[in-house]
């Protein structure tokens, strides 16, 4: 069933964007060029609707509020992620029911998707196709990228949510939501079916795929809450390791830890993630390690992790009120930089 979508016919274009930077040097390129650095989604206030865009250049200078600053009006609601696919930048909004799709250059709207009740993340599993996760249908869109539609939906598990798109298939993690799950979906993308569901560990929340083409996936564990926030029971997080969509290893933590937000690096050798109950340091694990790693490369806590071209970027929410920050580490856990950017920010999209 296709979807309604609002397509922007009026271009609007800043001759001047006003940057909000950390450091004295000149604003980025004048005609919002944004090909030299990366950029950081900020979810906002949860019912304010001030979620935002952050464009850090390579030189380390801010730009926050990218997205409304050039089109005269608010992402919305949570701004949950973005992905690049060609030449659009594809922003989701999960409070807001939306995707804004932006060219990347400039950030100029180019159209919005909207009737998804959830949205989380949207990966390109073809030069024509993407997928997006739903949270609110337990569902993957199957989103046409010539003309913004939706093609059809795909029924998963419990609160599908990252996904990544490797030898023609398409892995999701089903986290739960607020509830319990532990299966991956896996999706034959040429023809957009289900075609197997593994069962891992506890809401497995992060996914990538390594040099040899195996699939890693992090489970948190899942914890159970009384009615004052009391906790009544855990299960242990666990580090698996899928190949031919069959398990061949699982990595149990302590009970408590609660991992998420799996990376790796370039070359595909090296994990990364957080690990603790609470105060959450940065872990890494060669593809090669025979067990988990006891002592952090990174000791501080991060509310969202992301690598490109040989760095580690954490985002730290400080108080979930005013702005937050956007560090940048190499892979031995030196601090390179470090910048402030939007309210709450949560993930990374690199160039």
């Amino acid at each position: 069933m296709k979807k309604t979508i609002n397509k922007i016919t009026t271009l609007i274009i800043a001759s001047l964007v006003i940057s909000s930077c950390t450091k004295d040097s000149n604003p980025p390129d004048s005609n919002g060029i944004y090909d030299d650095g990366y950029f950081v989604t900020n979810e906002g206030n949860f019912g304010s609707g001030n979620g935002s865009i952050s464009f850090v250049s390579s030189d380390g200078i801010v730009e926050n509020n990218v997205f409304v600053t050039t089109n005269s009006f608010p992402l919305g609601d949570v701004v949950q992620s973005m992905s690049i696919i060609d030449e659009n930048a594809y922003i989701v909004v999960n409070n807001s029911s939306k995707i804004e799709v932006a060219s990347i250059d400039s950030m100029i709207s180019v159209g919005t998707i909207e009737d998804i009740i959830s949205p989380r993340y949207i990966i390109e599993v073809s030069n024509t196709k993407a997928y997006i996760s739903d949270w609110g249908s337990n569902s993957i869109h199957v989103l046409d990228l010539n003309n913004l539609e939706i093609l059809s939906t795909i029924s998963v598990g419990n609160g599908p949510e990252k996904m990544i798109y490797s030898n023609g298939y398409v892995y999701v993690c089903n986290v739960g939501g607020w509830g319990y799950e532990k299966t991956i979906s896996v999706i034959d993308a040429s023809n957009d079916l289900l075609i197997n569901t593994i069962e891992v560990g506890d809401k497995p929340n992060s996914i990538v795929t390594d040099v040899n083409d195996n699939i890693w996936v992090l489970c948190g564990g899942y914890t159970e809450y009384d009615a004052n926030w009391n906790v009544v029971s855990q299960t242990a997080g666990s580090l698996v390791k899928i190949t031919n969509n069959s398990i061949v290893s699982t990595f149990n933590f302590d009970v408590g830890n609660s991992p998420s937000d799996l990376i790796i690096n370039d070359n595909g050798t090296s994990l990364f993630y957080s690990d603790g109950s609470w105060s959450k340091n940065v872990y890494k694990f060669n593809i090669s390690d025979l067990d988990l790693p006891t002592t952090p490369i990174i000791s501080r806590s991060f509310y969202g992790l992301g690598y490109n071209d040989g760095y580690i970027y954490g985002s730290d929410a400080v108080d979930y009120v005013q702005n937050g920050w956007s560090y940048k580490y190499n892979e031995s856990g030196t601090i390179v930089d470090s910048v402030q950017v939007g309210i709450i920010p949560g993930s990374y999209c690199f160039n």
